[in-house]
């Protein structure tokens, strides 16, 4: 043999064997495992220590013989797979037959001088080495699942996996038991256990700490307020007692006897130290275990204000705070007092109770704080902070003056002037007893209802025999709040109040977790006053409707009010929010609702009281020139069809020859009355020019009373201007089809600019204190909206709010629209500039 033949088939053989001796190994080293795991399932199981002596020693030597006597049989067993037992191993795994590859070691005698002999021998040889290159050895295989059927063999590995968990920890003294003899079983040396456990204070929602977390620690960290729980076992006893002592720093902790060898101790953590648990009466003995504790103290809240407090629209005062504590916030409150007043009485309001315990809180919060009788002043504001220790932390104090509702009727300013009074100047009751009865008394009082001159009445007497007490002040401090109310709003305000109050209810039951009865309850109760409210406030339009600003009136889009149904379905989604346990978006829904509300009173008060300025001026206007505008763009269309269908009617009538006489006649009266018609068209073309012109120069004056009033001049007005000029040139000529086209041009540069003008008019509005837009558009008031949520305006006008994704409605009327297009579209009678238009529209879809 060659070489590299010898190389390959020398790897192979040891493959080979190497399988072979697996195969022998594993059933002759099973004994020995069977041995070993059940050694050491003794051990580790503790079986040791409770065993007699001689049945310790007997059980000792029987697994010393298995264990002996398995090696020898192992060692019997195992021998090195010879050469042939290889050969035979590769032969089979490869599919050679005949012992082929034993030949590859014969040698063809010397004597043998055949030349064709020796041509044979030598083609033997080639094949044989080409089926080395097949040999492949295979993976060693197991008769143990023949000779175990049943797999019994799993259940000592199962065995010896328990025994590990029961022993881990102390793997090394159970072993070292097999070889410790004692004289009986009481006597065997036990290792002594120490295990601690620590237990923080319920309020922190912090897990306990086990004997896994506590042992070999190098600090232990825990909140103050913790339990310490010390459980020994196995501790020396003689006459005296235990034998083990237990240290807090230099003190020494009570123990408990549980019975022979066993304590516990039970102390709290109150301070940082460390833990010692050592032998001896006096712990003068070996120090058992240590345990270093750092006790980290409950620090006090901390608070501060986010933003400077601020009035909403309707004097709501707006608090931003943000709050932090170690474990947990439970209350969050305010604290103000008169600024340099006589009254430095302080007053709370809670602004939140959190039932989740956040360690921390941004938040923002509401608090309607008009009726209060420091409306109006300065006042110190703090906020404070508790926790479950009631523990407090305070923000640094503020100054700042109290909103206060602004009243419109005579008679309610001077009833709260004098309100006001009571509350800066108390010495002087009897000069506001004697200004509230000469309010009594005067012809503003006597117009209204017989409860106004009479509460003003006893307000004085009140006072008057108060003598200047405080329960007297008090008293007709909040008459006077409720007289002004009555006559500011009638019943109105009574209903917005118990909404209010009704809406803080129902953040507190929220904050503090309440059932699902009690939030479905105030849920229903926030909408009966809701509606009630809204009944009122229409109720006082339809009564005084000389009192709202009709310019105002003609400036609100439809489509951009809100609706009694948008603020009930804003309801019903709070109240699904709330059964799902979505209290976060619920709070920001009602949020919403809430902003919405005072919204549609502040619009309602705007209308009212504010006239219009000259930019929204300027933008009605604008509105009403595209509305004409658009009408004049329909004209054109219709102008322009009936020219094409008279040209069509011409063209056939000059087509008819050969007829009679009467037919002639016919034909005559035919030509008088399309002469009659065209005069008419062109009629119409010149009056359409005319208007046409005159909106041009409307255009133009709207242009320069913007510059004079310093708004900004959108360039597309310019450019509809000129597209005007050359619509109105078209009619002149009588040529309505360029004109149309023009006068979409200007059309579509008007609303642009519209546009921008309405931008224009936000920022302004935006600056000016008071003065504030209508509401958003709820996604389902979308009346007078196109498909994509662009405002029509009676098809003319433009769109404020942007695009918003259409409803189910929506998308009906817009394949409605699109289908007649399309039927238009495929009607070839209507004129070709018609066509035109209709086909750029469906080019936009």
């Amino acid at each position: 043999m060659t070489q590299q033949v010898e190389k390959t088939l020398s790897r192979k053989l040891g493959q080979a064997r190497l399988a072979l001796f697996i195969e022998q190994f594993w059933p002759a080293v099973l004994p020995v495992l069977m041995v070993l795991i059940g050694f050491a399932a003794v051990s580790l199981f503790g079986l040791w220590r409770t065993m007699p002596v001689w049945l310790h020693g007997l059980l000792l030597l029987g697994f010393a013989a298995g264990l002996g006597y398995s090696l020898y049989r192992a060692w019997r067993t195992l021998r090195l797979p010879r050469r042939n037992m290889a050969l035979a191993r590769l032969e089979r795994d490869s599919g050679i037959r005949h012992e082929a590859l034993r030949a590859l070691e014969d040698e063809l005698p010397q004597s043998v001088d055949d030349p064709e002999t020796k041509a044979f021998w030598q083609a033997h040889r080639s094949r044989l080495r080409e089926k080395l290159l097949q040999l492949r050895v295979a993976l060693p295989s197991s008769d143990l699942a023949l000779r175990d059927p049943w797999a019994l063999r799993a259940i000592p590995v199962l065995i010896l996996v328990l025994a590990l968990v029961e022993g881990w920890g102390d793997i090394r003294n159970r072993f070292g038991d097999a070889l410790t003899f004692a004289r009986s079983p009481a006597a065997a040396a036990e290792p002594i256990l120490a295990e601690l456990w620590i237990t923080p204070p319920d309020y922190t929602r912090r897990a306990p700490l086990g004997p896994a977390q506590t042992a070999n620690s190098p600090k232990i960290v825990i909140p103050e307020g913790s339990e310490a729980l010390l459980q020994l076992q196995n501790v020396p006893v003689d006459e005296d007692g235990l034998q083990a002592r237990v240290l807090f720093g230099s003190d020494a902790m009570p123990l408990e006897a549980l019975g022979r060898g066993s304590a516990r101790s039970d102390f709290p953590m109150t301070r940082s130290g460390e833990i010692v648990f050592a032998l001896g009466a006096k712990g003068d003995g070996e120090v058992i275990a240590r345990w270093p504790v750092e006790v980290v103290p409950d620090g006090a809240p901390k608070i501060a204000f986010a933003e400077t407090p601020g009035a909403t629209q309707r004097g709501v005062l707006r608090i931003d705070y943000e709050a932090s504590d170690d474990h947990g916030l439970t209350s969050v409150v305010l604290e103000f007092k008169g600024h340099q007043i006589a009254d430095t009485t302080v007053h709370e309001r809670g602004l939140s109770e959190p039932a989740s315990l956040p360690t921390e809180l941004k938040s923002s919060s509401f608090l309607d704080l008009t009726a209060h009788r420091l409306a109006g002043l300065p006042v110190q504001m703090t906020l404070k902070a508790q926790d479950r220790l009631d523990q407090e932390g305070r923000s640094e104090p503020l100054i700042i003056t109290l909103p206060e509702r602004v009243f419109t009727h005579p008679l309610a300013k001077a009833v709260i002037q004098q309100r006001k009074r009571l509350v800066t100047e108390p010495e002087e009751t009897r000069s506001i007893a004697g200004r509230l009865s000469i309010l009594g008394d005067s012809e503003a009082a006597r117009q209204l209802p017989v409860t106004v001159p009479l509460s003003l009445r006893v307000a004085s007497s009140r006072l008057i025999l108060g003598d200047g007490q405080p329960e007297a002040i008090g008293d007709v401090i909040d008459i006077l709040w409720e007289l002004a109310l009555f006559i500011e709003d009638g019943t109105m305000s009574i209903a917005e109040r118990e909404l209010r109050e009704l809406q803080q209810a129902l953040q507190e039951a929220m904050d503090q977790g309440a059932s699902d009865e009690e939030l479905a309850q105030l849920m229903d109760e926030i909408e009966r006053a809701m509606n009630e409210m809204l009944q009122e406030m229409m109720r006082q339009a339809m009564q005084n409707p000389q009192q709202m600003n009709p310019e105002m009136m003609q400036e609100i889009d439809p489509s951009q009010m809100v609706t009694q149904r948008d603020l009930q379905e804003m309801l019903d989604k709070a109240r699904e929010l709330m059964k799902q346990g979505m209290m976060d978006a619920a709070r920001e829904m009602m949020a919403q609702l809430q902003n919405m509300l005072e919204n549609m009173q502040m619009a309602m008060s705007q209308m009212q009281q504010q006239p219009p300025s000259p930019a929204e001026e300027a933008v009605s206007d604008l509105q009403r020139m595209i509305e004409m505008q658009q009408d004049l763009l329909d004209r054109s269309f219709d102008m322009n069809r009936q020219m094409q269908g008279q040209q069509g009617q011409q063209g056939q009538q000059n087509q008819q020859q050969g007829q009679g006489q009467q037919g002639q006649g016919q034909e005559g009266m035919g030509e008088q009355g399309q002469g009659q018609q065209g005069q008419g068209l062109q009629s119409q073309m010149g009056r359409a020019a005319m208007e046409q012109d005159a909106l041009r120069r409307a255009l133009g004056e709207l242009m320069r009373r913007m510059g004079e009033a310093g708004m900004e001049l959108p360039r597309s007005l310019g450019q509809a201007e000129l597209q005007m000029r050359d619509a109105r040139g078209a009619l002149e000529q009588g040529q309505p089809d360029p004109a149309a086209g023009s006068q979409t041009s200007a059309l579509d540069l008007m609303r642009q600019g519209g546009q921008a003008m309405m931008e224009q008019l936000r920022e302004q509005l935006a600056n000016q204190p008071g003065r504030q837009m209508t509401g958003q558009p709820m996604p389902s008031s979308r009346q007078g909206r196109d498909p994509l949520g662009r405002a029509q305006r009676n098809q003319g006008g433009f769109d404020t709010y942007g695009t918003q994704v259409p409803d189910e409605n929506d998308l009906g009327r817009a394949r409605d629209v699109l289908e007649e297009l399309y039927r238009r579209s495929g009607d070839l009678s209507r004129p070709p500039s018609e066509l035109n238009y209709i086909d750029r529209l469906l080019d936009r879809f």
